[in-house]
């Protein structure tokens, strides 16, 4: 059983997490914070191995608490973010700041258990390579305990895929703020509402989300406006990020 503490303001959504851990068979919830500083006195006091950490509260901001809890003395703490923020700093700070993953609200009972099922795997492996006697990994063994974190085969703390290998000129962390924006608008999204919503050009936004179609990872859907000229609407396609 895996110590893990619950951290949304939401009391209601904490519950709800908390019901999907303990159904799961693999997770003992041994507390639940609706304060980024209530969240940092239970995982003192507490010392669980896991932490699903909201990043809206409502006195600090969950990256606050992820970077304290990074600072904090003793054997560090695994941390799954759980959020509706997909602002491309906050993304880009969460992955700087070691998450395993990044799910943004909504998503399906099944992609978090997929989540937690990966996780779980990790810890077997940690536990694998610590029962016999590892004190080091060559790069095999170290690539092994790294998938086992991600889902089909994706980088840590991102939802990318290990095939999307970026291309000269694509960010990866804007890549993975694409896809995170592009997969909380299920009918579709222009290149125009994706810059606009991360902050970046018109023209770097559609770049990437070509790149996406590329890999079969969105499709494009001709939307007609008033003036009967059709604008290119992005949908997310890829059925193994749920």
């Amino acid at each position: 059983m895996i110590p893990t503490l619950v951290v949304d303001d939401d009391h209601e959504v904490a519950g709800i997490h908390t019901g999907f851990l303990l159904a799961h068979g693999a997770f003992d919830v041994v507390g639940a914070a609706h304060t980024g500083a209530r969240a940092l006195e239970l995982a003192e006091l507490l010392r669980p191995r896991l932490v699903l950490l909201d990043i809206h509260l409502p006195d600090i901001t969950g990256i606050d608490v992820l970077r304290a809890l990074r600072n904090r003395p003793g054997e560090p703490l695994d941390v799954i973010a759980i959020t509706a923020a997909r602002e491309l700093d906050t993304v880009r700070a969460a992955v700087a700041g070691g998450v395993l993953h990044y799910l943004v609200k909504p998503f399906s009972a099944a992609v978090l258990n997929q989540r937690l099922d990966h996780y779980v795997e990790y810890r077997r492996e940690l536990h694998s390579h610590a029962s016999e006697g590892a004190s080091a990994l060559d790069q095999g063994r170290i690539d092994q305990l790294l998938r086992t974190t991600a889902p089909s085969g994706a980088v840590p703390g991102t939802t990318r895929t290990a095939t999307l290998a970026t291309p000269k000129g694509l960010s990866a962390p804007t890549l993975d703020a694409v896809m995170l924006d592009l997969r909380g608008h299920g009918r579709g999204t222009s290149a125009s509402d994706v810059a606009d919503r991360l902050g970046m050009a018109r023209v770097s936004a559609r770049r990437y989300l070509e790149f996406l179609v590329s890999r079969g990872q969105a499709r494009i859907v001709p939307q007609y406006g008033s003036a009967g000229r059709p604008e290119k609407f992005y949908v997310w396609t890829d059925a193994g990020q749920g």
